[in-house]
């Protein structure tokens, strides 16, 4: 996610300049009405009309995190027109989206995740509240061979890759029954792009027509926008028509023919909606998570031995590795997962909630149609919420060994980290996600060390940005198979 100011957005700033005068008024206006309600606390740095959006910078989780240190738990930005309301502070946000879930449960319009990836709302993530999962053992072992063998072949491997096979696979397997062997499959490369761009196209800095409507009709026709339409229409949907097609006719059970045998009717769009989200839902998201998991194993050796010494241990006592059924046997490795998705999280934001009246909450008035959002790398940092957060540290989880699902649906207090999301707009697939990284987890840390290459350990503190999701910066390691 990037906002630093490009030479297409510099030509804009003329233009831009029209709105100056009636925003001063307005402001003006503002600032001399008095409000009841507490001020919620707006950054410095912006500029008349486009407000924050190029104070933002190429790492807006940093630059939202030192505005949460100087401000407070909440912050007001603008971006355009467009009121973002930001909190880190995980019990305001508790309040915000499940205690009014009611009125926050509504998505702000996104022109590419709403009227493009979802199809115009017929999907998940981008609609409107309104009117079988299973996972093989088998994917798992598959990726560890194909890190072994990447290894033992080239003398490293960046396990990126491979991880977006196995968690393609498993989606793919679910949707479609069917599976692809190699990363060099012409469908799974197509999938793969499809995905990645999907990512790239509903981030926030993708939007720019909502932002700014007086370039609404130039985005329309020449800029992001009109791309992200040929995007959609002529590679994406088509592709996964076929898809979609190709399932119906499968012998075995999937997804697509679910829906008409357990009686839903459901278009061909609300369907296409469907498939699109759980493609990029369960298969970017996962593959990111354990990307950094793999970058943050290699950096502490020390729980790399501790984590094996607990596998093993059942293994002495069952003969195989656990399952996740078992989950409670291997209380180390949960809490190492459960820090390692703290310490790194997925994304910046997540997928912002809106309102259709104004919200009162704690004394702050939250205005409707604000996006509200949580700022996750800043919540996740919280020293009043996580002891010593910038130390990676898995035994603060020891005691909190419930499934990431059940403490995402319990009592604030009881949250482990808030990646997946919040109240009625929770992640549906948290079940599925999460047992698909505790069985790449158990299988890789069963059977490989990981280790550096001539000692350069995978960056920590860089990082890229994929759209909705943030990721590692590419590195090597060696995926050493233990004795």
């Amino acid at each position: 996610m990037n906002f630093s100011l490009t030479t297409d957005q510099k030509s804009l700033l003329p233009v831009l300049g029209i709105a100056t005068s009636v925003t001063l008024l307005y402001t003006t206006y503002r600032l001399l009405t008095p409000s009841p309600y507490k001020k919620i606390p707006i950054p410095g740095s912006r500029y008349p009309y486009v407000g924050h959006m190029f104070s933002l910078g190429s790492h807006p989780g940093d630059t939202i995190a030192a505005w949460h240190k100087d401000l407070g738990p909440i912050i007001n930005i603008r971006m355009g027109v467009q009121d973002w309301i930001l909190i880190d502070d995980p019990f305001l946000a508790h309040k915000v989206f499940v205690t009014n879930g009611a009125e926050t449960s509504y998505r702000p319009h996104n022109v590419y995740g709403h009227d493009y990836h979802n199809v115009g709302g017929k999907g998940v993530s981008f609609s409107q509240p309104d009117g079988h999962w299973k996972v093989t053992r088998a994917a798992a072992k598959d990726l560890v061979a194909r890190l072994l063998e990447s290894t033992k072949t080239n003398g490293s491997v960046d396990p990126f890759v491979d991880l977006e096979l196995y968690a393609m696979n498993v989606i793919v397997t679910t949707a479609f029954c069917k599976r692809y062997d190699t990363v060099t499959n012409a469908d799974f490369i197509k999938l793969t792009k499809v995905t990645e761009q999907t990512n790239i196209n509903c981030a926030v800095e993708n939007d720019l027509s909502n932002f700014l409507p007086i370039v609404s009709l130039y985005d329309y026709f020449f800029g992001k926008q009109a791309y992200q339409k040929q995007f959609v229409e002529n590679e994406r949907n088509p592709f996964l028509r076929r898809l979609i097609e190709e399932a119906r006719q499968e012998e075995g059970s999937n997804i697509v023919k679910s829906f008409a045998e357990d009686g839903f009717e459901l278009t061909n769009d609300q369907e296409l909606g469907i498939i699109a989200d759980m493609l990029v839902g369960g298969n970017d998201t996962t593959s990111v998570t354990l990307c950094w998991n793999i970058a943050i194993m290699c950096n502490h050796p020390e729980i790399q031995q501790k984590v094996a010494s607990e596998i093993d241990t059942f293994i002495e006592r069952n003969g195989r590795t656990p399952t996740f059924k078992e989950r409670d046997q291997v209380p180390y490795c949960i809490a190492v997962m459960k820090e390692s998705m703290r310490y790194r999280t997925t994304t910046t934001f997540g997928l912002a909630h809106t309102s259709k009246n104004d919200l009162c909450v704690d004394g702050y008035l939250i205005p409707k149609n604000a996006n509200i959002i949580s700022s996750m790398e800043s919540m996740h940092m919280n020293p009043t919420v996580y002891h010593q957060p910038t130390v990676f540290n898995p035994d603060r989880y020891l005691n909190s060994q419930k499934t990431m699902q059940a403490s995402a649906n319990g009592k604030i207090e009881d949250r482990d980290h808030f990646n997946f999301g919040w109240g009625r707009r929770i992640c549906p697939a948290i079940y599925l996600a999460e047992t698909e990284m505790f069985m790449a987890f158990i299988e890789l840390f069963s059977t490989c060390f990981i280790e550096p290459i001539d000692n350069q350990m995978p960056n920590l503190q860089d990082k890229l940005s994929g759209g909705l999701t943030v990721f590692p910066k590419g590195y090597q390691v060696k995926f050493i198979k233990r004795a």
